[in-house]
């Protein structure tokens, strides 16, 4: 008996400690996880960014006294009312009735003028009237719909720190970011930048290097009046810059980081890769316009020239892509061009050393996905009729309409997956993204326009005008649009910033290649590929890089002009895709 109490005092003691020593592990745990959570609120990027929300917190007040173009409102930083806001003036009006009832059931506002605070105190602020008869009793208020800001970024800040900030004020929700292809240090051409572009606010972010850190610094402006009403200065420090480049590094391609460059001699419009001689790795195709030519391209980029499909000097290429059609082991080469006001497609084969039609026809030709797709053409108008499937079983043969919306042709979209739950039922589905004339990306869900882009891309390269009766009428022009592509569910994009405003016509002064991703309830896009100098004309994806085919700025190689050499041209800048 007295064994059996012993034995359970020690299995008692034993709990004891066990207990015990659970608990120190737990206290362990809290205390490693509280610096960590620490550090996270001390983003200087977030406090930046909180720093800019508390000037838009949507409030609410009343106008207590008038005097001499100031008003005195009933809020002040107890409210987080704060010096340099602004507030909308509103005047009841009458009062809202019920159609049936005739019940009243609210009150007409009308907006009377706007306000900014010279001077906050605990209870009560002082604003200036900045228009408006502004009286006793009338409201005040800083509403809840988007504040349209252009966010501009200055040469002496690293990129990598502007983009993060740039997304840190865009995922908020509270902003309607306008972007600009300006690059100065003079704040009066961001102001005028800003008021062409119908902006309310402007963020001016600039750096500056501070004893190995970075010292970031925002400044927040009124566009109507260039007038500064807040301004924040944080510390980065090295550390914090470090993780910012390695997951642009992780995560793919960023500005300089380019791999290789090619220059090449000869003017190139279109560029695709895939393995047309079977052998299992990707080759490189370029038109020149008339004539395709067949590279393969090495680690460090260079280019080995292998064979060439001839055209004639009336061939206008418009499309080039390839596809294994005929499920040999080897990707056929898809050309579309114009020809006297008339579309050819061809299918080329390779073969024992050669090229061999395969099918020719007239209708234009596209890859999606693994498939053949195909719309008809008309004589000085362009697209007609339904996209729809090829099928093919030796040979070319018509299948079922392609399901997109009203108005899209073959080369304005691409199809996309929906992100899906496990409680969706929407398995399988497919939305579709595309051009319009404009030049927006559209996201259509069963035809119905679920999203539509901000700017447009930067216009297309490849348009022809529709016939006229008369020279003295004009029926617009049809177009080929920029190639889209899905790299894992992300689609690539290309950005073209004209050199003067929006002026395309003069020039372009750098591209962009940018990623969208559609989270299901909103289009996320980035910049994956900046600085790609002059006008990028296509690109292809190939051995887990991107090359982009770029036209130096005004077409014009300036340098070959001193060389006494061609002075048109085009150039490969091969990107890696790090982990995407």
């Amino acid at each position: 008996m007295r064994k059996n109490v012993e034995r359970m005092a020690q299995n008692r003691k034993w709990g004891q400690r066990l207990l015990l020593s659970s608990i120190l592990v737990l206290l362990s745990v809290i205390c490693c996880l509280v610096p960590l959570a620490s550090y996270a609120d001390d983003n200087p990027l977030s406090l930046m960014r909180d720093d800019v929300l508390s000037y838009f917190s949507p409030l609410k007040g009343k106008v207590v006294s008038v005097n001499n173009g100031m008003a005195v409102i009933n809020i002040g930083e107890r409210s987080n009312v704060k010096k340099g806001m602004r507030f909308i003036v509103f005047r009841e009006g009458a009062p809202f009735l019920h159609p049936v009832t005739k019940a009243p059931i609210g009150t007409l506002e009308a907006v009377i003028g706007k306000a900014e605070i010279k001077e906050a105190g605990h209870d009560t602020s002082t604003a200036v009237i900045l228009k408006g008869d502004v009286k006793v009793s009338d409201k005040v208020r800083i509403s809840e719909t988007g504040v349209r800001m252009l966010f501009y970024q200055g040469k002496n800040v690293d990129w990598s720190l502007g983009d993060s900030y740039y997304r840190l004020i865009k995922e908020t929700g509270r902003f309607e970011i306008v972007d600009t292809a300006i690059e100065t240090d003079n704040d009066s051409e961001v102001m005028a930048e800003a008021k062409r572009l119908n902006a309310d606010v402007v963020l001016i972010l600039s750096a500056k290097e501070a004893a190995g850190d970075t010292m970031l610094k925002h400044r927040l402006l009124w566009a109507d009046n260039a007038l500064k009403f807040a301004e924040d200065e944080v510390r980065v420090a090295v550390a914090f810059m470090k993780e910012l480049r390695f997951g642009e590094e992780f995560f793919g391609p960023q500005k300089g980081d380019v791999r290789t460059f090619v220059d090449l001699p000869f003017g190139v419009r279109l560029i695709t890769a895939g393995d047309i001689d079977g052998d299992g790795k990707a080759e490189l195709l370029m038109s020149t316009g008339s004539d395709i030519r067949l590279y393969s391209s090495g680690a460090a980029g260079d280019l080995s020239g292998l064979y060439e499909i001839k055209g004639t000097p009336k061939d206008d290429h418009i499309w080039l892509d390839v596809l294994d059609i005929n499920r040999d082991g080897k990707d056929e080469v898809i050309l579309t061009l114009m020809k006297d006001d008339m579309v050819v497609s061809r299918i080329y084969e390779f073969k024992d050393g050669k090229f061999f039609v395969l099918w020719e026809g007239d209708v234009f030709l596209k890859r999606i996905g693994n498939e053949l797709i195909a719309q008809e053409y008309e004589r000085g108008e362009g697209y007609k009729g339904a996209v729809f499937k090829v099928a093919w079983d030796n040979g070319y043969k018509k299948g079922d309409n392609v399901s997109i919306p009203r108005g899209v042709n073959i080369y304005d979209f691409i199809f996309i997956n929906e992100p899906v739950g496990i409680d969706s039922q929407r398995d399988g589905k497919r939305l579709a993204l595309a051009y319009d004339d404009a030049g927006h990306l559209n996201l259509y869900d069963e035809g119905i326009r679920i999203w539509r882009s901000k700017g447009d891309y930067g216009g297309f390269q490849t348009t022809f005008k529709r016939v006229t009766p008369t020279i003295m009428v004009e029926r617009g022009e049809w177009a080929v649009k920029d190639r889209l592509v899905m790299q894992n569910r992300e689609i690539l994009v290309i950005k073209r910033i004209p050199l003067v405003g929006m002026a395309k016509g003069i020039g372009y002064s750098k591209s962009q290649i940018r990623s969208l991703w559609w989270t299901g309830v909103s289009m996320e896009e980035r910049t994956i590929i900046d600085d790609i100098p002059g006008k990028a004309l296509d690109y292809t994806i190939a051995d887990n890089r991107i090359i982009v085919l770029d036209m130096p700025m005004l077409g014009i190689k300036f340098k070959n002009i001193l060389k006494g050499e061609n002075p048109i041209g085009t150039a490969l800048y091969i990107y890696p895709l790090k982990g995407r």
